[in-house]
């Protein structure tokens, strides 16, 4: 089978299309004929030798994939530790998708809309509430705006860019983001420098969610600005899926399919790239010129 490994830590990290042996499914495995696999942030993390777990350049990356089971033919969604970059994979458990989906779809929505969906209950977000989120037309943050919006909060969604601004507005969300706005929650995949700042537009009782570090890590003094905040009670939380037990990643991942299905979330993947062009799905990402999910084709 083709697929993609990370050839090399140097220079940023190198991609590589290579020839590998098809992969065989153990016991109580799955083997997925992939149809679409994400790209996310921690690929770009694991292709530079940044993010803790993953093994020497050669490994493949990739944590999702969409397609078909070939002894079935039923269509499944896996989130993998690994190896979706690949015209098969290997997983531990897959979620069958509703016929309404297609791959594609599924891994827009997949990790970004499960992340999404789990922090705003780890918030307790609830109708009425406002919500700022960050990075919005990037793909956890796209994602954190539908599902907040579904929970009944206004939601704000900000973004650098004016063409991503106007396709959030057509979308539904206001991009208004005034500098003297409070906000009852902040959902945060960017981080950066102006994690601070942001600290400091919570209303009394808010809940600040880190979710990511797209615009890399915050001021090394941020944390003052939280302590500065003691009399309003925030709440500083970070998120990340590997907290979760497996068990609920599966259910949110059924909720996150049945509630597109429904009409109620909508996955956005317009940057579906062939396999072979992985470094340009990644220079997409990294970028910031993506809107929404970014996904490879085999």
């Amino acid at each position: 089978m083709k697929a993609i490994t990370v050839h090399s830590f140097d220079d940023g990290g190198r991609l590589r299309l290579v020839d590998l042996p098809d992969p065989v499914p153990g016991p109580g495995k799955t083997l997925v004929e992939v149809e679409a696999a994400g790209v996310g942030h921690v690929d770009v993390m694991s292709r530079r030798g940044q993010y803790p777990g993953f093994p020497d350049p050669g490994f493949v990356p990739g944590l999702e994939v969409a397609g078909v089971v070939k002894e079935t033919g039923k269509r499944v969604y896996a989130f993998l530790g690994g190896g979706g970059y690949a015209e098969s994979a290997v997983a531990d458990d897959v979620v069958e998708l509703p016929s309404e989906l297609s791959s594609a779809q599924a891994v827009a929505l997949g990790v970004n809309a499960l992340t999404a969906l789990l922090l705003l209950e780890r918030a307790g977000v609830t109708a009425g509430e406002s919500v700022l989120v960050r990075g919005a037309s990037g793909g956890v943050g796209l994602m954190a705006a539908q599902v907040a919006a579904h929970l009944g909060a206004a939601v704000t969604a900000s973004t650098r860019s004016a063409a991503h601004a106007g396709r959030l507005s057509e979308l539904g969300f206001s991009t208004r983001d005034d500098e003297d706005a409070s906000y009852d929650v902040i959902v945060d995949p960017v981080a950066g420098p102006d994690l601070g700042r942001h600290l400091g537009r919570l209303r009394a009782n808010g809940r600040y969610v880190l979710c990511g570090a797209a615009g890399g890590p915050p001021a090394p003094d941020f944390a003052a600005d939280l302590v500065g905040l003691f009399q309003s009670s925030p709440s500083l939380l970070m998120f990340s899926l590997s907290s979760v037990d497996p068990a609920r990643l599966r259910s949110g991942l059924e909720t996150v399919f049945d509630l597109a299905a429904r009409g109620a979330l909508r996955g956005i993947a317009e940057e579906v790239i062939p396999l072979a062009q992985a470094s340009l799905a990644h220079e997409r990402l990294e970028s910031g010129a993506a809107f929404g999910k970014v996904i490879l084709r085999p």
